[in-house]
């Protein structure tokens, strides 16, 4: 069940949102209440919830300070915030602070079925992305899972390393080497091998090959997926030498990697 948390100042604001909403319908179950955010602040600190439902505008500590505070202290649910109308300078932080969805007194039905849908999927994707690296972590600290991706976000006409990271990007699931990258930019082989190794810290065929694993780590997140269509879609033809590559750099076989994701999924 997904844990909710209500911090809100006004009794029938929120015994009136806890005893009528049905929760059951979105898998969830309120675990505390609070009156303040000093009271949010301890409570929320000790009972861990998925999310939260809490007023902006509240005595001692507002909503803004306490789900700052709470972020300070590394305590980082969902969050739904309460507001009423013309409380946009509140809103204004609270988005800065991440905050999920909004709710404008007084709490319409609607709104409170879409803030709770779409706040929920996100506990969701959330926790499923934590079992995913806790799989990962149990396989151990293989060579791939430190393998870190060389970003490009705007790439200039001369930047050659970041054109090449590109190329690889679009193309890894083709028959590339550094002299074909280099043919597509117009330079020189040996320069491109010399300024990527520089620039990205490994060598052009090792940046490509854990790119490729990586890559096929993510297709293997997929139960049904077979192993020789894996190993085409990241380039290579040879299954075989796919499981060997793949064991080198990981530690385990593409199955046996498939098997440990999806064991405990």
């Amino acid at each position: 069940m997904i844990r909710i948390v209500v911090v809100e100042d006004e009794i029938l604001v929120k015994k009136g949102l806890i005893l009528t909403t049905d929760w059951q319908k979105y898998g969830c179950e309120v675990v505390g209440e609070a009156s303040n955010g000093l009271e949010g602040v301890q409570l929320i600190d000790r009972v861990k919830p998925d999310i939260v439902i809490t007023d902006i505008r509240m005595p001692g500590l507002d909503g803004i300070k306490m789900i700052e505070s709470l972020k300070e202290n590394g305590v980082s649910p969902e969050f739904i915030i309460i507001t009423g109308y013309g409380e946009f300078e509140y809103a204004r932080k609270a988005l800065k602070l991440g905050v999920r969805d909004f709710l404008v007194k007084p709490i319409d039905d609607d709104d409170l079925d879409n803030a709770l849908t779409n706040t929920c999927q996100a506990v969701l994707d959330k926790q499923r992305i934590e079992k995913i690296r806790d799989k990962l972590d149990n396989i151990g600290e293989s060579r791939v899972m430190l393998f870190k991706e060389y970003i490009v976000d705007q790439v200039s006409e001369d930047d050659y390393v970041g054109r090449a990271v590109k190329y690889i990007s679009l193309n890894y699931s083709m028959d590339i080497t550094v002299k074909t990258v280099a043919d597509n930019l117009f330079i020189s082989e040996s320069y491109l091998s010399r300024l990527f190794k520089l620039k990205v810290g490994q060598t052009f065929g090792d940046y490509l090959t854990y790119y490729r694993i990586k890559k096929a780590c993510e297709y293997l997140r997929e139960p049904d997926g077979k192993i020789y269509e894996i190993a085409e879609k990241i380039g290579y033809r040879d299954q075989r030498y796919f499981s060997l590559i793949f064991k080198k750099l990981v530690g385990v076989t593409p199955k046996e990697f498939r098997d440990k994701l999806n064991s405990r999924l």
